[in-house]
């Protein structure tokens, strides 16, 4: 196809860069790291002069500080900024990896070497802050004077955005493609692997049962721990929901590992308030506040949730050890009268062991510092009631904290009704391609569209792509299926390269709509009726209902091209093709000119060997067999 270059005048083009940099100023700047100003813009002079003063900033062992807008600083914070370099540096709320992930961006775009640089100085400080046991704390270096901020930190997705990082340089793909060298990756992978064993050994033990994760857990016992003073020891409901979501996306899992996701997923399913949902709102007194309302088909869960069992027991009981070794007191003056309480009181005396796997809350607030570490078990307003010293205290959360801090949300729900049931799906998937080499059409193999005549194509890695002649373009659905889009109605081609033969076929995924089923109308040639291969309609929450069809070809194995079409609506679909491989005693298939195919992989003799141009090569490369013409 003949591709025609567009050459836009140079008054359009400082158009369209003023543009991006009244954009940028616009934007947070987690959002500028993400890369949400499109690929191109990183290159620019106004991106390395951002990453110039990204490294201007950079602490002097390797990593940011966090909530800084580094995109948008005056010289005074820069300065300021800049005067703090030998202070500790941050992995909380994103900081470090979300300006690494700036740099090789940047980096990538321009090739200059400084921002690589800094980029491996703060890999460098990751690798280095990495804990014996595995894990990462908030602060490097660690403050050593028995802080909260020195446990295992899963608070605010810190390992867990530590873990994304290390996992895109291990893959070796998009930003951090050859950004470091195979021994680094291999670093990586070793640092990957130790927080990936403390993440499992982190997994709370309720009676026995494996449940989910608190937001940090001491780095000795693994227990979980508290932080702030309204962080009190629990399972959160927040952080294993991200937590778990990461987990899912670890390819081939161990029997460990499936188990841990598993049974974080069943307990939190099995300790979620069903049927309700949290609604924001003006009180009776003018202010922002939340409250609980019922809702049919919802569900929340407590970002702390009050432990249980012997697990529990021993958590509190360090924790109140804690306390009372600390001996702090805290006070409060009203009417002229100071009341002072010690931490391990107030702890001690809110606490309900009989409300184990319930909500938990907490006051953090200067002002009342009386409250600090005080367990509260009513999220909306209840009646104070008065202590031993007279003093009426708060038995409930007040507006403000409803609604500066999310204590009650619906985190889980998305994990347990929609990645959960995909990630089995994957793992089921896994199962059945033994004896099979398997292609996947996805989200993740989908290299580029093109267009011919009134055709367009979806591209995917090993030569396959699906075409359809309605000009439907390319668009993904669930991000946890790696679903594509494919409209009702529409006949599309999959094109398979000669040396592929599709023995059976797996469409996985979803009906986009509510109001009317979908299902496989046409299968190469075969047509079903409405009632044989549906994906079933939306709920009337709008959740996709994850089905799974494997279709055999049954008489021979399908070559050269697959046609399929979906009617009632449009399904979000990820594609799966099985070819049975020599193991699994299928015919082979004859290619009269094997010299001119691309290399083919066989087991053959017990090992697994590549065939191109008349010559068999094991993995070494080495000659094991010379032939003019070969079955395949």
């Amino acid at each position: 196809m003949k591709k025609t270059l567009l050459i836009l005048p140079s008054f359009l083009l400082s158009c369209i860069f003023s543009i991006q940099a009244q954009d940028v100023s616009t934007l947070s700047w987690s959002q500028v790291c993400s890369g949400k100003m499109g690929t191109e813009w990183y290159g620019t002079d106004e991106a390395q002069r951002i990453a110039d003063d990204v490294l201007y900033v950079q602490k002097v062992n390797g990593g940011w500080m966090k909530n800084d807008e580094l995109h948008k600083l005056t010289a005074e914070q820069k300065q300021t900024l800049y005067n703090k370099r030998n202070e500790h540096s941050c992995l909380d709320n994103a900081a470090t990896t979300q300006e690494m992930r700036f740099l090789a961006k940047v980096y990538k775009q321009t090739g200059i070497e400084k921002y690589k640089t800094a980029f491996m100085k703060g890999l460098s400080l990751i690798l280095t802050a990495e804990k014996g046991c595995g894990g990462w704390s908030q602060y490097w270096p660690l403050s050593g004077n028995g802080s909260y901020q020195d446990y295992i930190t899963f608070n605010d997705n810190l390992t867990t955005n530590v873990m994304k990082l290390l996992q895109e340089i291990i893959g070796n793909k998009g930003d951090f493609e050859n950004l470091v060298d195979a021994e680094t990756r291999t670093r990586c992978e070793a640092a990957f692997q130790k927080g990936l064993e403390v993440i499992i050994k982190c997994q709370v033990d309720d009676n026995g049962t494996k449940a989910a994760w608190c937001a940090q857990h001491d780095t000795t016992t693994f227990l979980p721990a508290e932080g702030r003073p309204h962080e009190l020891p629990s399972i959160s409901g927040s952080e294993s929901a991200s937590l778990l979501s990461f987990l899912m996306t670890i390819e081939n899992p161990s029997e460990e590992l499936k188990a841990t996701i598993t049974s974080a997923v069943e307990w939190l399913d099995a300790h979620k308030i069903e049927g309700k949902a949290i609604e924001e709102f003006t009180n009776d007194n003018g202010e922002n506040d939340r409250r609980v309302i019922d809702k049919a088909g919802s569900a929340i869960w407590g970002r702390f949730i009050q432990l249980g069992g012997a697990t529990g027991e021993e958590s509190y009981n360090a924790f109140f050890t804690k306390l009372r070794n600390r001996n702090k007191s805290r006070s409060y003056t009203t009417g002229g009268k100071t009341y002072t309480y010690t931490e391990y009181e107030i702890a001690t005396t809110s606490y309900r062991p009989e409300m184990a796997y319930q909500p938990i809350y907490a006051i953090y607030d200067d002002q009342y510092q009386h409250l600090y570490y005080r367990f509260l078990y009513n999220f909306e307003d209840t009646e104070p009631e008065v202590d031993s010293k007279g003093l009426a205290i708060p038995t409930s959360l007040n507006a403000i904290r409803r609604t500066s801090y999310q204590f009650l949300g619906s985190w889980c729900m998305n994990v347990i009704n929609v990645e959960y049931p995909a990630w089995l799906q994957r793992i089921k998937d896994q199962e059945e391609s033994v004896g099979y080499t398997t292609y996947a059409l996805t989200s993740d193999t989908y290299t580029g569209t093109t267009t011919s005549g009134t055709s367009t194509f979806y591209n995917f890695s090993d030569g396959i792509s699906i075409s359809n002649e309605k000009g439907k373009g390319y668009a993904t659905g669930l991000s946890s299926v790696k679903s594509i889009k494919y409209s009702a109605g529409v006949k599309y081609i999959i094109k398979l390269p000669e040396e592929i033969a599709v023995d059976k076929i797996k469409f996985y995924g979803y009906d986009n709509y509510a109001e009317a089923e979908a299902y496989i109308s046409e299968l190469n040639g075969t047509t079903y009726n409405s009632s044989e291969y549906v994906f079933p309609a939306k709920d009337a929450n709008g959740t996709a209902q994850l089905t799974s069809h494997t279709i055999e070809f049954a008489d021979q194995p399908a070559t050269g091209a697959i046609g399929f079409t979906i009617a009632g609506k449009q399904c979000g679909l990820a594609i799966t093709l099985f070819c049975k491989d020599s193991t699994s005693g299928t015919t082979a298939i004859k290619r009269e000119n094997p010299s001119t195919e691309r290399a083919i992989k066989q087991f053959k003799e017990g090992q697994l060997l590549l065939y191109r141009d008349g010559t068999w090569y094991n993995l070494s490369g080495q000659i094991v067999e010379k032939t003019a013409t070969t079955d395949k």
